[in-house]
């Protein structure tokens, strides 16, 4: 749960929602030293990268919310 004014959860760190990841399959995962990118078989592609922020360690996450419908079953996140 996140505070109204923070965005930060109860241990101090982002709250997100992943439900809308639910039901997808995985085609292919890869990742080097500081990233991890799934590629789903929707065409769905998910990355996540290591950065620093202030100094201090993050995770961020590409998309990092539920991809806008665009007609696109897969998203506007789908390789084309």
């Amino acid at each position: 749960m996140t505070t109204s004014t923070s965005g930060l959860n109860a241990d101090g760190g982002c709250a997100v929602d992943w439900s809308w990841l639910t039901g997808q399959r995985i085609a292919s995962i890869s990742s080097g030293l500081d990233f991890l990118t799934i590629t789903f078989e929707s065409g769905l592609v998910f990355k996540t990268k290591a950065l620093l922020w202030q100094g201090k360690p993050f995770l961020a996450f590409d998309p990092y919310q539920a991809p806008a419908p665009d007609g696109d079953p897969a998203g506007p996140g789908a390789r084309k």
